[in-house]
């Protein structure tokens, strides 16, 4: 596998052969932000974390199906690839939380974990952001998380049908993906309108969220063409443009750049996804400088690799180190040693998890027959 470390070739890239360490770095970024939003009251905007997963998605997705789309075997490849790379991991938790805990540990099983319990074919079958939309935010907030990995699984369910239609018919692609962005953003505003929905359903429908896929998979156009150095400036100007706007808007109006505030759910969404997709199109441009130093450093990419296990992995043992209750003093909601505790166990869990579960069904992926430019 081909190890492009540094940036992109100018003339495009083939996505399926080539390993780009600024991606682990981007991932590393995300994962830290949406644990450090769960952990710490102070940490209220690492929410957008979520949002940089997203547009992550949007650009691989969207490259590796363009790349692929002659492979005569093109559907049943991808979806075995996603089901090998996220089913395993995912349902043994489930297992763990709604099966063997309540076994092991009775008293666990609180008023709000019998109501999830009563929930759990939501979140096998991958639909658990449909009831989170329709109801709100559940009491027993420990797989609270698990909304954004259905929005993913839908994503994945759909986009192979967008790219093989559109792409392989040789239409316009890029007009598909504007219009699905804007798509997002009226349903954002006007669904509530026609359905009985809980305010939640902004933050947790993939049709709301179809901004931030959009926007990584018009970033990965870009790349394709050859157009990522020609526009490299523009993308740090937008970037920084939009990181200003943000600031302005949270310091100067006051507002909090929270996902449940009705101006951040209504544009500030797209306005975090237009950022990172900016950023790190920037970044995927640069060969040196600070920002290729950061996101290609062991620290950020290590997290990057294991960024799934920790994402899986970081709620539930927080709730879980927390009713342990390990120090007896100290370990207060949100509170320092909680989270170190409880970053600690799942660093420990995701670096087991990876090495004796994930990466047996990572080798079960089978081979891709690449697409010729």
């Amino acid at each position: 596998m081909v190890n492009s470390r540094y940036h992109l070739p100018a003339g495009g890239t083939s996505l399926l052969n080539k390993h780009i360490t600024t991606l682990d770095g981007f991932r590393g970024l995300a994962i830290l932000l949406v644990t450090g939003y769960h952990y710490f009251h102070f940490f209220n905007a690492g929410w957008v974390g979520v949002d940089l997963f997203f547009v992550l998605s949007g650009f691989l997705i969207t490259g590796k199906l363009i790349e692929s789309v002659t492979d005569k075997h093109y559907f049943r490849t991808f979806y075995l690839k996603r089901i090998l790379r996220i089913v395993p991991l995912y349902f043994t938790v489930l297992l763990l939380f709604f099966w063997l805990l309540p076994l092991a540990w009775p008293s666990y099983v609180s008023a709000s974990m019998h109501e999830l319990l009563q929930q759990q074919v939501y979140y096998w079958s991958f639909t658990a952001n449909f009831y989170d939309a329709v109801h709100g935010w559940p009491v027993n907030i420990s797989l609270i998380h698990c909304w954004s990995l259905c929005c993913e699984m839908q994503f994945y369910l759909l986009w192979p049908f967008v790219v093989y239609f559109f792409y392989s018919k040789g239409r316009q692609i890029n007009f598909v993906f504007v219009i699905l962005l804007a798509t997002g953003i009226l349903f954002r505003i006007y669904a509530a309108s026609f359905f009985s929905l809980s305010s939640v359903y902004r933050y947790v429908l993939l049709p709301c969220r179809l901004d931030a896929f959009c926007a990584g998979a018009l970033l990965y156009l870009l790349v394709q063409h050859g157009w990522l150095q020609r526009y490299k400036k523009s993308l740090l100007v937008l970037a920084l443009t939009i990181l200003m706007v943000i600031l302005v808007l949270t310091t100067v109006s006051g507002m909090p750049w929270h996902f449940s505030v009705d101006g951040v759910s209504t544009y500030g969404y797209t306005l975090n996804a237009a950022g990172w997709a900016c950023l790190l199109g920037f970044i995927l441009t640069t060969q040196s400088g600070i920002g290729q130093a950061i996101f290609s450093s062991s620290l950020l990419t290590w997290f990057g690799k294991y960024s799934y296990g920790i994402y899986v992995f970081h709620l539930p043992v927080y709730i879980f180190t927390a009713r342990l209750n390990i120090f007896n003093s100290g370990m207060t909601d949100k509170s320092w040693p909680l989270a170190a505790a409880a970053f600690a166990a799942t660093c420990v869990c995701s670096l087991a998890s990876y090495h004796l579960l994930e990466k047996y069904f990572l080798s079960l992926k089978p081979a891709t027959v690449y697409a010729k430019d």
